[in-house]
């Protein structure tokens, strides 16, 4: 699989990431954690290297061979500690690992001195060299290739020294083989760990990704049902309340006027004429006339008041907490504002007027429909009666 099929490959030799975007991404990620790693790593190395500067001053006393040692060791431990402190402004520097790689390499050329210096502990420093080696893989924060490249660059120059040094072949080979295991043991150890590491991530990446999708899958589905409410409540071309949603709406404000002892009054508006304006001007016509209607009873009625559209050119207006009298004087400001409110249809202003029959809600009513049956034959006194006006039933 490619790099593009899978982004979180990992090539198995150098344990990074194959594509360069994720391992940035993954370095960023990880960045607090190593800089606290590295620190530490950072202070314990620079701590031990001036603590055995302790068997030095026993062994050689305040000599040259001894001021010679320590002053490798104190600008070493300076070096470490001085990255350790600057870590705190420059994490980055914990990232690319070039500063941590250049310390050790440059931290092996230091420690040189102690093999002509101190040949009496030449068999204990080749084991404190293997030691180093294998912490460097393992409690050092860095890139898998760097800390291999500075690895062998302190086996050769061990080597180098053991050479220099004049000893016999038997040994040369010894400290080959004894330095080269910390050095394979290590690699494979850390390699390990920075697989584990990566795998980690990119599941953690995974998931997240997949808690994403499913959050947005929720949304998605969340908005497609209130979509779905939507269409079931709604009538499709003026926005209004349809039969299902204002029935609901009438029984839910029946039973609060019942509760509060309050009249409730139900209304219809049937548009005057409608059909002839259909055949007159079409019916794109008389769907910009039924907006029309629908957006002036929807700015004109009260918050809590209810329009929605019967059918046809049939509105039905339930009016809570209102009696007789009040529901006969806002239905007529509706029908007069109506009636004064034209609507360019083709070009053209277009007065529309309507007729409304309006009646109280009576006790043993408790469906609009019943209410309705009653109000609308209000309507058809009103059409014989010459339309564009307000009966009370």
């Amino acid at each position: 699989m490619s790099p593009s099929a899978n982004p979180y490959q990992i090539s198995g030799l150098l344990a990074e990431f194959a594509d360069p975007a994720v391992e940035q991404a993954y370095r960023e990620h990880m960045l607090p954690l190593v800089v606290r790693h590295l620190r530490v790593a950072l202070w314990v190395w620079g701590g031990l290297i001036l603590l055995f500067g302790v068997p030095d001053l026993q062994a050689l006393g305040w000599g040259r061979d001894f001021i010679i040692l320590l002053s490798c060791r104190l600008l070493q431990a300076g070096l470490l500690f001085g990255l350790a402190f600057l870590l705190g402004s420059k994490p980055q520097w914990a990232s690319n690992g070039c500063a941590v790689t250049g310390l050790e390499i440059f931290g092996f050329f230091l420690f040189l001195p102690i093999y002509f210096l101190r040949p009496d502990i030449a068999s204990f420093t080749v084991t404190v060299i293997g030691l180093m080696l294998l912490a460097m893989f393992l409690f050092v924060p860095n890139r898998l290739i760097l800390t291999l490249l500075a690895a062998l660059v302190g086996y050769v120059l061990t080597l180098a020294c053991i050479a220099l040094k004049g000893h016999g072949a038997e040994i040369f080979v010894g400290a080959a083989f004894l330095l080269m295991l910390p050095v394979i043991t290590g690699f494979f150890a850390a390699q390990q760990l920075h697989i584990v590491q990566r795998k980690q991530y990119a599941m953690f990446n995974q998931a997240r990704q997949a808690n994403r999708e499913l959050e947005q899958e929720v949304e998605r589905r969340k908005l497609l049902e209130l979509e779905l409410s939507r269409q079931a409540t709604t009538d499709p071309l003026t926005g209004l309340p349809n039969r299902r949603q204002y029935e609901m709406l009438f029984r839910r404000e029946r039973e609060r006027c019942r509760r509060q002892n309050t009249a409730i009054s139900v209304a219809m508006a049937d548009l005057d004429s409608f059909k002839a304006l259909n055949d007159e001007l079409g019916h794109d016509a008389g769907d910009l006339a039924l907006k029309h209607v629908a957006r002036l009873f929807q700015q004109h009625l009260r918050e809590g008041d209810v329009v929605g559209r019967f059918g046809g050119e049939e509105f039905v207006i339930v009016l809570p907490d209102t009696g007789a009298a009040e529901a006969q004087l806002v239905v007529e400001r509706l029908r007069s504002m109506l009636e004064g409110t034209p609507v360019v249809l083709k070009g053209q202003p277009r007065c529309i007027t309507a007729t409304f029959s309006v009646s109280v809600v009576q006790e043993d009513e408790s469906e609009v429909a019943q209410a309705l049956r009653r109000v609308d034959e209000g309507l058809y006194q009103g059409k014989r009666a010459g339309r564009n006006r307000v009966m009370v039933v």
